[in-house]
């Protein structure tokens, strides 16, 4: 097991670990942009360079995808390691002067402002992490948005700029945005993916009527998981809220109702699950819950 040394003081590391996840597990805070635990490391945004030595002279590296094979000498906090990460910031701030989530995590790192003239993007305040496009395609499996174009005009779109049939509304590329470029917008029946324009039919709750997803995610999942999740599926949908809401109401039903003394009782939940209470005054929430059978 090597031994990472990052500003002067060692850490235990494993074989093939990055610099990025080691610093994270040890509280070191290092910016990323384009890294998530979702997706492979990409080092598009460059946002997470560090100083390694190389023996006898130092080397800038991303940290999220240099894996350590052999004990490392880093340097995170560096003048030369800092002035390289605020060089990336101000240049991602001439694209994206407008976002929000860059101008925090800019504030954070001690960078006020850009030398830069700003970007006519063709995506405003896109960043070009690839991060919404790895994940529709390689966890989503639905590839409906890709890199387009070159240079100041290289941005991420649908084929041909029209809303894409392979999109199916799940809105993983809005949760993984770092800059918050992409957003869902409900209205009565769809839910539109924009900055793409694409539009899918909503699934509503059947308790209160929130939307809940999109009906072609649905029927995706349902086509990928087992047996549990088919049936599931095939039911009533509901929200996480009324999803709650009915679980309590369950469990509430299957405890007796005078809550004092001893009990014990089983009643029976749909599809088979059995809540078991074993009650006294001295513990009021003791309940296990177990198959039926």
């Amino acid at each position: 097991m090597p031994t990472v040394t990052i500003d002067e003081k060692p850490y235990r590391a494993d074989v093939g670990e990055t610099i990025l996840e080691v610093a994270q597990r040890n509280g070191i805070w290092i910016p990323t942009l384009c890294h998530h635990q979702a997706l492979e490391p990409y080092a598009a945004c460059r946002i997470c360079v560090v100083e390694i030595d190389r023996g006898g002279w130092w080397q800038v590296v991303t940290s999220c995808n240099y894996p350590i094979r052999r004990a490392l000498t880093v340097r995170v906090n560096s003048e030369r390691a800092i002035r390289a990460r605020r060089g990336v910031m101000e240049l991602l701030l001439a694209r994206c002067p407008e976002s929000p989530q860059l101008r925090r995590l800019a504030n954070r790192m001690g960078v006020e402002g850009t030398p830069y003239p700003h970007i006519a993007a063709a995506q405003e305040n896109c960043i070009l992490c690839n991060l919404c496009v790895r994940v529709c395609s390689e966890r989503i499996g639905a590839s409906a948005i890709s890199m387009v174009g070159r240079g100041g005009d290289r941005t991420v779109a649908t084929p041909f700029r029209m809303s894409s049939e392979d999109c199916i509304g799940c809105g993983a590329c809005a949760a993984v945005c770092p800059v918050g470029t992409i957003d869902l917008i409900f209205h009565e029946d769809e839910v539109e993916i924009s900055p793409f324009e694409t539009r899918v039919t909503l699934r509503r709750c059947a308790e209160c009527g929130r939307p809940v997803g999109s009906e072609l995610v649905n029927e995706v999942l349902a086509s990928r998981g087992g047996p549990t999740l088919v049936e599931m599926l095939a039911g009533d949908a509901y929200c996480l809220r009324c999803k709650r809401k009915k679980l309590a109401e369950r469990l509430t039903a299957a405890v007796p109702g005078n809550g004092s003394g001893r009990a014990a009782q089983e009643r029976s939940l749909p599809g088979g699950t059995n809540v078991q209470t074993g009650l006294h005054a001295g513990n009021p929430r003791s309940i296990r819950v177990g198959e039926a059978g």
